[in-house]
Parts: structure tokens; C-alpha cells; sequence
């Protein structure tokens, strides 16, 4: 099946996923709400709820879980945006910029206990504690990122780890959400690393209008992805830029060295991981191919 095939059978789907994105945001009335509608209304590729829904028998169940994972990403971007001082997101105004630190706090707050809600009115316990999970493991990713900051000799274990924590296991969550079967989460999971690491390398060549961001963020926050880790090995300008110097043509630097072919070498291969755990599931096979060839 194609990746397009696959968007085009999902679009009933996601189209009354964001009715109820909207719904669930609504609920309380506010501020809170305002920074919650305005985080979801962004836009985004929804690729955790069409996780769920790909893996789901039962379209309630697909809606629900969709709209629990989808909330507590959103979440998970306005609390990362306020933490790196990031002022763009999708293009437009990040929560914090727009409506100031404490509101953006209180807003990341409120999509999380809207997300937890929808799982909870369904008495569906099962699916709290996978949600839970995931979202505990996203707090120790960003501990761990803030650990590794500005090093540019953070092992690459050390990488993946973390990426595992603050990206895989949301992945690996909306395919637990969906299915309720181990083999389908270790999927999302593998998924989960190739999209990051492929979400690293557009951050040091995409462009603005496509990414929705600005590029070399990872950079100038001195976060050490696969791409800057290895071109920290070959070049100096890189490393001492990773490390907090001047940061003037280092993102040329990056792309003259080999780091973007290898890092686009571990993408794919982490997404042939992935394909491992299917079994004549090509709807999900076709996720594999999306999340590497993207251009934002």
C-alpha cells in the first residue's frame, strides 16, 4: 500500500479526530483553553493518533485514544517551546510568545489532564497507564537532554536513549493505545527512533516555510543530535558551536561532513527494524517510508 493510499483511506478519521480535538479543548473555557485551542489548531502530521487508528478494530476506540495521545504531544510541544525559549512552533507564535510563560504552563497543564480525561470517562484504566508511562518517559528524556547539553561527545547510545525516551515511547504508546499487543507497540517504538533522527537532520537542512521552523535550532540550544554529534567528530567549528561558540557557518559545516548521510544510514535502518515487527500489515508499512521521507 502507498503512503498516500494510506492518508487518503485515514482522512474520515483525522477529520473527525480534530472535531473532537476541539471538543475535548473546549470543555473548560478560558485562558488555558485559548492556549490549549490555539496549540492544536497549528496543525501538525497526527502521525500518533493514525498510529492509533491504523492499529485499532473499533472506531471509538481509534477516536478516543487518538484524541488522548494527540492531546498530550500538543502538551509536550508547549511545555518543550517555554523550556528552550523557542518563540516559533509550526510557523506561528509559540504558546509562551503569544500568551507568556505562565499561561504556556498552565495551558501544557490543562492539555494534559484533558488528554488523561478522555481515557478516564471510557474507564479505560488500561489505557491511563500506558498514557502515563509514555508521558513519564518524556520528563526523563528532557532531563536527560538538559544532562547532555552543549556535549558534543554525548555517546550516540547516549542519543538514542533519549530520543527513545522523549519521542519512541509516545509512538510506542499510541500503537499500545490502539492494539493492546507488545509486538505492535515495539513497532512504534523502532518508528519513534527513525522519525527523531530524521526530524534531526531537517533541523540542519530544511527550510523555514516547510518545517515550520527556523533551522539550526538544535544548534543554537546546543542539543547534541546524531547529525551534530558526528559532525562534531570531523570539524572543529561544528564542535566548538555544539559546545556554545560562534555558530557562523556551522551549519555548512555540517553538511560538508558524511553526519547527514550516516545519520540518514541509522533512520533507515531503525525504520527496517520497525517492518520487522509487522506481519502483512502494509498500512503500517507504509509509515515506515512517511516518517523518513518527509520534508518537514
Amino acid at each position: 500500500m502507498s503512503a498516500q493510499a494510506v492518508l487518503q483511506e485515514a482522512r474520515p478519521y483525522l477529520g473527525e479526530l480534530e472535531q473532537r480535538l476541539e471538543l475535548a479543548v473546549e470543555r473548560y473555557p478560558g485562558l488555558v483553553a485559548t492556549v490549549g485551542r490555539n496549540a492544536v489548531a497549528s496543525g501538525g502530521k497526527r502521525l500518533r493518533p493514525l498510529l492509533v487508528h491504523l492499529t485499532a478494530n473499533e472506531r471509538e476506540h481509534a477516536l478516543r485514544c487518538g484524541v488522548a495521545v494527540e492531546l498530550a504531544h500538543v502538551a509536550t510541544l508547549v511545555h518543550d517551546d517555554l523550556i528552550d525559549g523557542a518563540e516559533l512552533r509550526r510557523g506561528q507564535s509559540s504558546a509562551w510568545h503569544e500568551h507568556g510563560e505562565i499561561a504556556a504552563k498552565a495551558g501544557g497543564d490543562y492539555l494534559f489532564s484533558r488528554a488523561f480525561a478522555e481515557l478516564a470517562a471510557a474507564g479505560d484504566l488500561e489505557g491511563v497507564d500506558i498514557l502515563a508511562r509514555a508521558c513519564l518517559a518524556i520528563a526523563r528524556g528532557e532531563a536527560m537532554q538538559q544532562r547532555q547539553a552543549h556535549d558534543p561527545d554525548t555517546p550516540i547510545e547516549a542519543y538514542l536513549d533519549r530520543i527513545s525516551l522523549k519521542t519512541g515511547k509516545l509512538f510506542e504508546a499510541s500503537c499500545l493505545l490502539g492494539s493492546r499487543d507488545a509486538r505492535l507497540g515495539e513497532f512504534g517504538l523502532a518508528l519513534g527512533i527513525a522519525f527523531q533522527i530524521a526530524d534531526d537532520i531537517l533541523d540542519c537542512v530544511g527550510d523555514t516555510i516547510e518545517t515550520g521552523k527556523i533551522p539550526g535550532a538544535d544548534l543554537r540550544e546546543g542539543v547534541p543530535t546524531l547529525p551534530l554529534i558526528l559532525a562534531a567528530r570531523e570539524d572543529d567549528v561544528v564542535r566548538r558551536a555544539l559546545e556554545g561558540g560562534p555558530l557562523e557557518g556551522a551549519l555548512v559545516r555540517v553538511a560538508a561532513t558524511n553526519a547527514l548521510d550516516r545519520s540518514r544510514a541509522m533512520a533507515l535502518d531503525y525504520a527496517r527494524k520497525a517492518r520487522e515487527f509487522l506481519r502483512d500489515e502494509p498500512d503500517l508499512e507504509a509509515l515506515t517510508h512517511i516518517v523518513i521521507d518527509r520534508e518537514r
